[in-house]
């Protein structure tokens, strides 16, 4: 299933051009709206592996549509289009949830933005119920509490260490060897 882009922007001829240079950027699915209504409305319905938001759209803004796809789709990267770019604009789309903003007049940027926040490799069908399921790491083994240690315990434990300490070799010990004939 190839990789499905949604793309919110009310100019039809900025639409069908960003259309026709993603198609022939990579085997991308397009899917195209021309506001942020729609666009969070065909979200739902489509499930995008990324959204291109306009800044200025009729009926619902990029801001605001951002806003509600990250709370939806907090996992679906966005990237923002747009012809009025700055620094304020830039902080505004991030503390909505957007990833990038990219200048309409930047199409080598957008692919490339494009390129870099979808996914390298999708997500095994049904990862995430197993990995709710089965644990990634093992649990920790159950440990019991030691009992307390008695002064008994301790002198039984000494005069048990002096019991089983071997023996040092001394000079009565070495065996003097006459060298082979």
């Amino acid at each position: 299933m190839p990789t499905r882009i949604l793309i919110a922007e009310d100019n039809a001829v900025v639409r069908a051009a960003m259309r026709q240079l993603l198609e022939n950027a990579g085997d991308w699915e397009i899917v195209e709206v021309e506001n942020g209504q729609q666009a969070v409305a065909q979200a739902q319905e489509r499930k995008p592996n990324l959204i291109i938001l306009d800044l200025v759209m009729p009926v619902m803004d990029g801001l605001v549509a951002a806003r509600e796809l990250s709370k939806l789709m907090p996992d679906v990267p966005m990237l923002m289009h747009t012809l009025h770019w700055s620094p304020q604009v830039e902080l505004e789309a991030q503390k909505v949830g957007v990833r990038r903003v990219v200048r309409k007049a930047d199409s080598r940027g957008l692919v490339s933005s494009i390129q870099e926040l979808l996914p390298t490799e999708p997500p095994a069908a049904g990862s995430a119920a197993i990995s709710e399921t089965i644990p990634m790491t093992p649990p920790p083994p159950e440990v019991t509490a030691l009992p307390p240690i008695t002064d008994s315990d301790s002198a039984k434990a000494a005069q048990g260490d002096k019991a089983e300490a071997p023996k040092a070799a001394g000079p009565d010990d070495i065996k003097e060897s006459s060298p082979p004939t």
